[in-house]
């Protein structure tokens, strides 16, 4: 079954101002991107291994997933540091995938951006 491509597109524009919204000095350390799934996107923090070395290497933190279901809707789940994915109870499933992508960018327990 494939994503709402709508929804899909409304979490690529999220990522998009994430990176968009980040002072020149931080985005050379750090981006964000959007990983597509078959039934969910997972928002997707890199960081430089080492922001003094242009094109060095980075790793990969996740920071949220958004699962889809025609019967629920999107869900939205946290990884733990072992990079397990846990339901994030604070909001229901939803239609709305903007719903989902406000708790986010909001986030009012900390949990996805620290």
């Amino acid at each position: 079954m494939p994503l709402p491509a709508e929804d899909v597109r409304l979490a690529e524009q999220f990522v998009s101002d994430l990176n968009s919204g980040m002072p020149p000095h931080a985005a050379r350390q750090l981006r964000y991107r959007l990983d597509t799934e078959r039934n969910a996107l997972t928002v997707v923090e890199s960081r430089a291994v080492d922001p003094e070395q242009p094109g060095g290497p980075w790793f990969d933190v996740f920071v949220a997933r958004l699962r889809f279901t025609r019967s629920r809707g999107w869900e939205l789940y946290w990884p733990d540091r072992d990079s397990n994915f846990h339901v994030y109870e604070a909001v229901e499933p939803t239609q709305d995938v903007t719903l989902l992508l406000a708790e986010i960018h909001n986030d009012p327990t900390g949990i996805f951006f620290g």
